[in-house]
């Protein structure tokens, strides 16, 4: 297991490197590597030299504001390791090392997560007061006799979102006394299933828990009796978890959660609660935190990823991101972003919520309840000597203007916009009210996006319902039905039986070319501007999705799920 995260390597390789710690082959690997080795190269670097590992430690002490202990084996005490898990120690990297009054001395490898600092301090009963240790020092110290000796007469639990009742298949629906840990399983089977989103209904005669997988929400019966029983107490639970008014159910209410998943990772959830006739109806998202995706992972055409790396390296422009809720639009955007961040740029965005962290960049959470919204932030960035800007949404006439007389004025502008596809993006702009000569001079490039479900790989199967008429439906030519064979899957271990497993993005990418900025001044009709695009290459997710059905990637069922709206 690497001592550093792959994030908190990539910090300390960059500062490394400024420091022209890195010389020849070190530095041209790290030149050459991907943001998920960042932690292996790490290690590989201070494998090399026993006085490399000072350095790091000195540059997360500086970075993270932290001081570095230095305590021997036999200073440790028995009686502390009694207060902390053995498994939560070793999965993640602290030791206790001392106590003061009410505060217990922990020394980390890694500096910890506010969610993990808080469940340390709820399993000791102390308040918590951090350090950081070198690997080296980490494994000398758990290699002790005392550390040995108490940690293995410590029950293994604690561990982040872990339940007594995990491991039980019916929950005791007249016990009250579960609804922490009902509310906690509930998270982290989510966490482990990959779901996006969390709903929690009451209805007369019946509760259930359903969540989104891979775009399609599924029900839960393991929860059904539990939470019909419960179902007060388990609002108010996840309520109090939120920071939400638990005596007050008349009115909407937002929050955000904050737990550790399973690997220690600090994962946030946006929440939302509405009052319905039957109780308050509770919808959870689980955001992404970290953007480990970089923009070259996320399943673009090498020609359309290349317009994109121009459209975002340049000085000043427009570029949005179009598609409904869930299909990946801030997660494109924030690609983009970490792909053109580096010191030299002031990145500003205003987002609601805020979803992802960028390092380096103003991020400002929107709270019209405050005036604080897009229109407002977005004037106050223009005051911050900003170079690229991130507005969350263009949701109205006044941000849209700002939007684009900043993208007009030496500004790189990028948001997320609600249509259908890149080129009514175009009409969409026109009919709030933006000149068409701003917008063609404004506008660099569309993409608009989907997320379908990918067909599982280790059960294809050819596919029944791909009739030649159904095929001709979605657009392939006699010819193309002659030549493929399209392929499901139909459900195996690896994919649980659901025939799908992971998601795939469809994407369309639309330049704003000279040629299509003279046709928006001529103020051309859709058709018309389609019929130019595609003369210069333009495809559409249609076009896309058509060789996807045909490269087994999606089946015919999700194409039609997926696009056949927009055909």
């Amino acid at each position: 297991m690497t001592a550093y995260s792959s994030e908190i390597a990539a910090k300390v390789l960059k500062v490394l490197s400024t420091a022209g710690k890195l010389s020849g082959d070190w530095g041209s690997r790290y030149l050459e590597m991907s943001p998920a080795d960042a932690g292996e190269l790490l290690d590989g670097f201070l494998a090399e030299d026993d006085e490399r590992e000072e350095w790091v430690v000195k540059i997360l002490c500086r970075a993270f504001q932290m001081t570095e202990s230095a305590v021997s084996p036999e200073q440790l005490s028995p009686d502390l390791f009694k207060r902390v898990p053995k498994n939560l120690v070793d999965t993640h990297q602290f030791l206790p090392l001392g106590a003061d009054g009410r505060f217990l001395k922990v020394g980390s490898v890694i500096p910890l997560s506010s969610g993990l600092k808080a469940q340390i301090k709820g399993v000791a009963g102390l308040n918590v007061e951090f350090s950081l240790i070198a690997p080296s020092a980490f494994k000398q110290l758990r290699g002790s006799r005392i550390a040995r000796d108490a940690l293995d007469q410590t029950p293994a639990s604690g561990e982040a979102l872990q339940t007594k009742q995990r491991r039980v298949q019916k929950w005791n629906a007249g016990d009250d006394s579960l609804v922490t840990d009902f509310c906690n399983d509930i998270l982290l089977t989510s966490i482990e299933t990959g779901t996006s989103d969390i709903h929690i209904e009451g209805f007369r005669d019946f509760a259930r828990i359903r969540m989104r997988r891979d775009g399609v929400l599924k029900v839960h019966d393991e929860y059904t009796e539990y939470l019909f029983k419960n179902y007060g107490a388990v609002v108010t639970r996840f309520k109090i978890m939120a920071n939400c008014d638990i005596a007050e159910k008349r009115i909407a209410q937002d929050g955000a959660i904050t737990v550790v998943g399973p690997h220690g990772e600090d994962i946030d959830l946006r929440f939302n609660t509405v009052p319905t006739k039957y109780g308050e109806r509770i919808v959870m998202r689980i955001l992404a935190g970290d953007p480990a995706l970089s923009l070259d992972k996320l399943g673009f055409d090498p020609k359309d990823y290349q317009k994109i790396l121009q459209a975002i390296t340049a000085p000043q422009g427009m570029v949005l991101v179009t598609g409904p809720t869930g299909s990946g639009k801030t997660t494109t955007l924030y690609g983009a972003l970490q792909y053109i961040n580096k010191p030299e740029l002031n990145i500003m965005t205003a987002e609601d919520p805020i979803e992802y962290y960028l390092e380096g960049a103003g991020q400002v959470q929107a709270n019209e309840r405050v005036g604080l919204s897009f229109a407002n932030i977005l004037r106050s960035f223009l005051r911050q000597d900003p170079e690229v800007i991130l507005v969350g949404e263009i949701r109205d006439t006044e941000t849209v203007e700002i939007a684009v007389k900043a993208a007009l004025t030496g500004h790189l502008l990028l948001s997320t916009l609600h249509t259908n596809d890149a080129i009514s993006t175009i009409n969409r702009l026109l009919n709030m009210g933006v000149p068409n000569f701003m917008v063609a001079s404004a506008l660099s490039l569309v993409v608009a996006q989907r997320l379908a479900r990918k067909s599982c790989q280790n059960c294809l199967e050819p596919d029944p319902a791909a009739t030649p008429e159904a095929l001709a439906r979605i657009g392939f030519t006699p010819e193309q039905i002659e030549q493929i064979k399209p392929m499901k899957g139909f459900g195996c271990r690896a994919c649980g039986g659901s025939g799908y497993k992971g998601r795939q993005g469809i994407y369309e990418v639309l330049r704003v070319s000279p040629k299509m900025e003279a046709g928006i001044l001529k103020n051309m009709q859709t058709g018309d501007l389609m019929k130019l695009a595609k003369s210069e290459g333009f495809l559409t997710m249609q076009d896309i999705g058509r060789q996807y059905v045909a490269r087994h990637i999606i089946s015919l069922e999700e194409f039609q799920r997926t696009l056949v709206m927009d055909t």
